[in-house]
């Protein structure tokens, strides 16, 4: 197919000046480019006063929300949320604020209830206290005022003193080590043993005090090597704390039956006596400070109700778990897991 085009192309292009027409037309369509301009004018005016009426609205109101919410915040109603449901930047900064909220709500309530907790613990203290230095005063003042006794009457008084001095020097030790635990100069010496040699002699040495108080005892300890990293100072308390507890709220002729099994990754201990056991209400709060399953034989027996407390830190500590069994139908068995090494 051929196309062909001229060699040129010759456009005139003229404008003629007509002087007769010029002035009546002129001013129809100046009047008319007028007119249109101004009324562009007005609506483009009327037109951006309503998209930044809405625009502002879009902005301020989510802001206002936001203030009013702080302003809650910062008069103490720790519940203040923000509710936008935008899907946009102020949405995103209502959800973080509500995040910040739900965290600030969380600190003042743990303060709250570390205060209560604070509070409950000078109150048990005190009273923990208060019942061995009254006996002390009261049997010191009784002797001092009666001149004439006998040698076995003063010896029942001293034996009084003692074992209420005894009762409290325990409570402000167990109190020391308990506190002692909560601060960060609180270290580990820590030691790669083997953990069922280690237990033998615990239990070796707890023998005698099962002994004096009637009880029997059932040890199931592998032949075989596990290790482990512990603190053997620390862990010793723990021990020493299952069996003083086991003594202080059972009587003669309960039986303690302690086991220990291999995991793969873990150590399993169970410790468990088939006396008078502990409540499935105390189940979550018998490791908490001056909880005891059994108030009156505490006092009697002179326990501080820290000794299950100083347990659980010591597990902890070492990346362990400790809790109480509540399947156990008689008496109550506590199951403890530390890491193996």
């Amino acid at each position: 197919m051929l196309v062909t085009f001229p060699t040129s192309i010759r456009i005139d292009f003229a404008i003629v000046h007509n002087p007769e027409f010029l002035s009546v037309d002129t001013q129809r369509v100046v009047g008319v480019i007028f007119a249109i301009v101004l009324f562009y004018l007005i609506l483009l005016g009327i037109s951006t006063v309503i998209y930044s009426k809405l625009t502002s609205l879009s902005i301020v109101n989510p802001l206002k929300k936001l203030c009013s919410s702080a302003s809650q915040l910062r008069a103490g109603d720790y519940t203040s949320r923000v509710d936008l449901n935008l899907d946009n930047e102020f949405g995103e900064l209502a959800t973080i604020f509500n995040e910040m909220a739900d965290e600030i709500e969380k600190e003042i309530a743990l303060r709250k209830q570390s205060d209560e907790n604070r509070k409950k613990l000078i109150l048990d203290i005190s009273h923990d206290l208060k019942n061995p230095l009254a006996s002390i005063i009261g049997y010191v003042e009784f002797c001092l005022i009666k001149t004439e006794m006998t040698t076995e009457q003063l010896r029942g008084y001293l034996t009084t003193i003692y074992n209420n001095s005894s009762r409290a020097n325990r409570l402000m030790t167990d109190l020391f080590e308990l506190s002692k635990m909560e601060t960060s100069d609180y270290v580990l010496v820590k030691e790669k043993l083997d953990f069922a040699e280690y237990l033998r002699e615990q239990m070796s040495e707890a023998v005698a005090n099962l002994d004096s108080a009637g009880f029997s005892y059932l040890f199931h300890i592998p032949d075989q090597e596990i290790m482990a990293a512990v603190d053997r100072q620390q862990m010793s308390r723990v021990f020493e704390n299952l069996v003083d507890n086991a003594i202080n709220h059972n009587q003669a002729g309960t039986q303690i039956e302690l086991s220990l099994m291999e995991h793969p990754k873990m150590i399993e201990v169970r410790f468990k006596d088939n006396g008078v056991g502990i409540s499935s209400e105390l189940s979550d709060q018998i490791f908490k400070p001056f909880v005891k399953g059994d108030q009156v034989r505490s006092r009697e027996s002179g326990g501080t109700g820290l000794g299950l407390a100083i347990v659980r830190k010591v597990v902890k500590a070492h990346g362990g778990t400790i809790k109480l069994a509540v399947d156990n139908k008689v008496g109550s068995e506590f199951v403890l897991f530390l890491p193996k090494s």
